[in-house]
């Protein structure tokens, strides 16, 4: 199977990664496979024109489904707020849960959306958050993230279940390792490698060279439709780390004729890289 690897849907207007999503549009490739989680990845996934059924959020080890939009969502005014407490719309747009003139809340909508609840942030007495409740569009809760004096130090993600999927923990604003499916994993590329290191059937493919790096399966396939040049001109820095490890879990790269030609005027090696047309 033929697996086109993101990072986020909030990428999804990137080259690289818009020309992945392409790519399973078209039926040259079979599933869109997502890093990182997403509180409304179904109404993107649709605005991008893909079938649930074709994308994979490996955190939460599942397929999008159809059922992601079987419930209305928390409309604002049937959100539950403490005893005699109520939600206003400031004058700035934005959106507080109060009580007796005390802030205990900030409240987000979704994006085109009939007032409907995407996360609230629950405030300590000093007016620092204390917790998040993150939602999905169709209501189910998402995750919920707890803090210490306004730094975050753990990330549950229910995506959509009962319990959570899995969890991210953090120390000195850093993530320091992720708990999922029973296990421990260094950090959460780790996590994402491993699900696609599971499956060495399928042909994964990334065409970024930022984290996907490190969350990217062995035998990955890196694929540059747009350039391997930086901003400078110059050949990127990541990419040519990539062609003089062996070792490393990309072991093919896809350049265009012209980038082929740049890289082997740069003296690069080349055993690993072949010319497609995007």
């Amino acid at each position: 199977m033929k697996v086109e690897l993101i990072n986020s849907l909030d990428y999804a207007s990137f080259p690289g990664i818009s020309w992945q999503i392409k790519q399973v549009k078209n039926g040259q490739s079979d599933e869109l496979w997502l890093a990182t989680p997403h509180e409304d990845a179904y109404q993107l996934v649709q605005e991008l024109g893909l079938a649930p059924h074709q994308v994979y959020d490996v955190y939460a080890r599942a397929y999008l489904s159809d059922d992601d939009n079987r419930q209305n969502g928390i409309w604002f005014a049937d959100l539950p707020v403490p005893n005699q407490a109520q939600i206003v719309v400031n004058d700035d747009w934005t959106k507080s849960v109060t009580s007796v003139g005390q802030e205990l809340a900030q409240v987000r909508w979704f994006v085109n959306s009939n007032r409907i609840v995407q996360a609230v942030s629950w405030l300590d007495n000093d007016g620092v958050i204390d917790y998040k409740d993150i939602y999905q569009r169709d209501g189910r809760l998402f995750a919920k993230q707890y803090f210490s004096e306004g730094t975050l130090l753990e990330s549950d993600f229910y995506l959509g279940q009962d319990q959570p999927q899995t969890q991210d923990f953090y120390f000195e604003g850093q993530r320091n390792f992720v708990y999922a499916n029973g296990e421990k994993y260094s950090s959460a590329e780790a996590y994402v490698a491993d699900i696609g290191n599971h499956h060495p059937e399928n042909e994964y493919r990334i065409t970024q060279v930022g984290r996907e790096l490190d969350f990217a399966p062995k035998g990955t396939t890196l694929a540059f439709p747009d350039t391997v040049l930086d901003d400078q001109g110059n050949v990127l820095g990541n990419l040519v780390a990539i062609l003089k490890n062996d070792g490393h879990p990309v072991e093919h790269v896809q350049v265009t004729a012209k980038d082929f030609a740049l890289l082997k005027k740069a003296g690069l090696p080349l055993k690993r890289v072949s010319v497609f047309k995007p």
